[in-house]
């Protein structure tokens, strides 16, 4: 990644890029190369004042290393704080392109408690019910909508819908209904994405919009990055990601 992609920039909120195969946020230790986070701060170092961590940039959440797509961020703690604050609420919509396993052939609701009693897991797990304070769990809900259907690769495109998108939620969800992300073996996929990516990457997983709430206006803001961009999908989609 040679140079930041700003998708959005409006008074004291902005949204950038980010493409699969970079951190959203710098591994302990400058461990993993470049992320974002650390682009943003060599270009505006006066975003770690921003959030709750220096190291953030004032990014309001994170995307997992092989997903791409919208991040959003603040650069003043009032606009961090109120962003961060609808985030926790469920108010910040997010919504998502993957390809799962399977044909996905009707709209499914998942909802369960996503966690692990293990903090530097890299595997976190669903409860039906709250497991209770030690397993640090947090209830989250995802829509998955069929978008199109590849039958001869037997693979699926939905959109994901994710309220408040805890860490590794959709890939946990998707799991839990028999349909993992393509090529997401973490989660119990055995099949590859081979040519469906336009760059390399572990599995499809791509936060295509995100709409908030500007602290500063009022104003309800879609945000969005375009699918066509990071994936070759042979059908029709039944849906508007342009």
């Amino acid at each position: 990644m040679e140079a930041l992609t700003y998708l959005y920039s409006s008074g004291a909120v902005f949204a950038v890029y980010k493409p699969a195969g970079i951190h959203s946020v710098q591994l302990p230790g400058g461990q993993g190369g470049d992320s974002v986070a650390s682009m943003l701060l060599e270009s505006r170092p006066a975003l770690a004042a921003a959030g709750k961590s220096p190291d953030d940039g004032g990014l309001i959440h994170r995307l997992d290393f092989s997903t791409s797509g919208v991040l959003l961020g603040a650069s003043t703690r009032e606009a961090w704080d109120s962003l961060f604050a609808q985030l926790a609420k469920g108010e910040v919509l997010k919504e998502y392109a993957a390809v799962v396993e399977g044909h996905v052939s009707q709209e499914q609701r998942v909802s369960s408690f996503i966690g692990s009693p293990n903090r530097g897991a890299k595997k976190m797990r669903s409860y039906d019910k709250d497991p209770g304070a030690k397993a640090r769990a947090l209830l989250g809900s995802t829509l998955f909508k069929p978008l199109s259907y590849d039958s001869e690769r037997g693979v699926s495109l939905v959109a994901a819908v994710a309220a408040p998108a805890r860490r590794h939620q959709i890939r946990v969800h998707a799991s839990s209904i028999g349909h993992p992300l393509v090529g997401d073996s973490l989660y119990g996929s055995s099949a590859t994405l081979g040519d469906l990516a336009s760059s390399p990457r572990d599995f499809f997983l791509h936060s295509w919009l995100v709409e908030f709430t500007h602290p500063e206006t009022g104003a309800r803001v879609a945000v969005k990055s375009p699918l066509a961009d990071e994936l070759s999908w042979r059908g029709p989609i039944s849906w508007d990601a342009s």
